[in-house]
């Protein structure tokens, strides 16, 4: 007795295996929108990149209290800046290797940037006596051709500031200002001679 059967088709497990994995697959929604019959399909954010976003909007939120609000932190150009100074600081430090002359000081009115600096020192210091710019209040003007001590040299400037003048109640600044900020001060007054600024009269003897 025998059998007649039906020939095997070789692709239809296959195609029954693709059927039910398709039937058993998730739909994903499309979008309704369309691109150059490109449609997207609607799947969420990567968890990664959601938090990384939160993460920055927050950073952003702290930085800009940071700068802007409570001022703590230097901008850019002020962290330039500051660099700057100390580069210059360096510089002049450079100096006190050389001995105090008018050559070595004169070197020193020609930086533009550490006459700036030495500006600063000579508004908390000198101006209550000399005046913001020099033009004398209790102290003598010091932008005018006369001068009480001295000729007006850099090298006789940077004695009477060094020294003081005690019995005008002028303090010995050598004790007082570090040597760096005692030659930027020196050479800053060596700035401003010759400008003649409105202020206190003439005192001394004019400078030959």
């Amino acid at each position: 007795m025998t059998a007649s059967s039906a020939p095997l088709d070789p692709a239809a497990p296959a195609a029954a295996t693709t059927t039910s994995a398709k039937s058993s697959a998730p739909e994903v929604d499309l979008l309704e929108h369309e691109y150059d019959g490109i449609r997207e399909y609607d799947n969420p954010l990567p968890r990664w990149w959601v938090w990384m976003f939160a993460g920055s909007f927050f950073f952003s939120i702290a930085y800009a209290f940071h700068y802007h609000v409570s001022h703590n932190g230097l901008s850019i150009a002020e962290n330039y800046e500051q660099e700057m100074r100390e580069a210059r600081e360096a510089d002049a430090k450079q100096s006190l290797s050389q001995p105090v002359t008018e050559d070595s000081l004169n070197k020193l009115t020609l930086d533009s940037a550490l006459m700036a600096d030495a500006r600063v020192v000579f508004v908390a210091r000198c101006a209550p006596c000399h005046g913001e710019h020099g033009q004398g209040i209790i102290g003598p003007n010091l932008t005018d051709g006369s001068w009480i001590h001295g000729r007006g040299t850099l090298t006789d400037i940077y004695g009477v500031v060094e020294s003081g003048v005690p019995a005008k109640g002028m303090p010995p600044w050598g004790r007082l200002l570090t040597p760096v900020e005692l030659r930027k001060v020196v050479a800053f007054v060596g700035t401003q001679r010759g400008k003649n600024l409105s202020g206190k009269a003439a005192e001394g003897t004019p400078a030959q």
